[in-house]
């Protein structure tokens, strides 16, 4: 979504976006689904395109416009963007993944699945505040002097190790504001870190309750993260595409 507001504010071509949105050797095209390129090119023969960013989970399906073929995709993907053209939902973008081996090393091909949206669906106002960033501070500040032991270090970069193959780490456009850009970031990380924790299970802790704490401050610090992303990213688009 953000090489995709850089081409459109003309700061790079289609095929340069396209390409750099795979990220550096962990991730391509499988030459299925829906090309970056034409897909890029697309938007702007839609009137007053934009893209939202939603991040489902079960029972957490707002922002979706369905139809049906669209939630399952989108909730196994955990990401999705849905386009707008005047207001009125166009069509919703599902990465679909799988492991491949590409020049003896393995890698993720990407293919992406384009579903219409219903005729005339509207999608209503983002639900962001403007205080996700605030949220996400807090939560990290509560986590960093409460007594329950987090392996979590947002502030520094994620071992390639940790960084799961639905992941991609590319490099952010040149004309973020560094406040933008160090948001974003320091959510990506956060979610990624959480996700893996939570998926570790209870760790080290020996008691129940220690358990129950870490795994709700994990929750938390999970969801604040979710929100910061989803936010900063609207954001970033809104001031580049509006």
């Amino acid at each position: 979504m953000l090489w995709t507001a850089a081409y459109l504010r003309g700061d790079l071509g289609p095929d340069d976006a396209a390409q750099m949105s795979y990220g550096v050797g962990r991730s391509g095209p499988s030459g299925q689904g829906e090309d970056l390129f034409s897909w890029m090119t697309g938007l702007r023969r839609l009137p007053l395109a934009q893209l939202r960013l939603v991040l489902p989970a079960p029972g957490r399906l707002a922002g979706l416009v369905g139809p049906p073929a669209a939630i399952g995709p989108a909730l196994e993907a955990e990401q999705a963007i849905v386009v707008t053209g005047a207001g009125i939902a166009d069509h919703t973008l599902i990465p679909l993944t799988m492991a491949v081996e590409h020049e003896e090393r393995p890698a993720t091909a990407v293919t992406w699945m384009r579903v219409p949206a219903p005729m005339g669906a509207h999608v209503p106002p983002s639900a962001g505040s403007g205080g996700a960033r605030q949220e996400l501070l807090h939560a990290l500040r509560r986590a960093a002097e409460g007594s329950i032991e987090l392996d979590l270090v947002p502030e520094e970069p994620v071992e390639p190790a940790r960084i799961p193959a639905t992941w991609i780490s590319t490099a952010l456009p040149r004309h973020l504001e560094r406040s933008s850009a160090h948001l974003l970031v320091l959510a990506a990380r956060t979610l990624l870190l959480t996700r893996g924790e939570i998926e570790e299970g209870h760790g080290h802790t020996v008691h129940l309750a220690e358990a129950l704490a870490r795994r709700g401050l994990l929750d938390e610090l999970h969801d604040a993260a979710r929100g910061a992303l989803v936010e900063a990213v609207d954001a970033i688009l809104a001031a580049e595409t509006g």
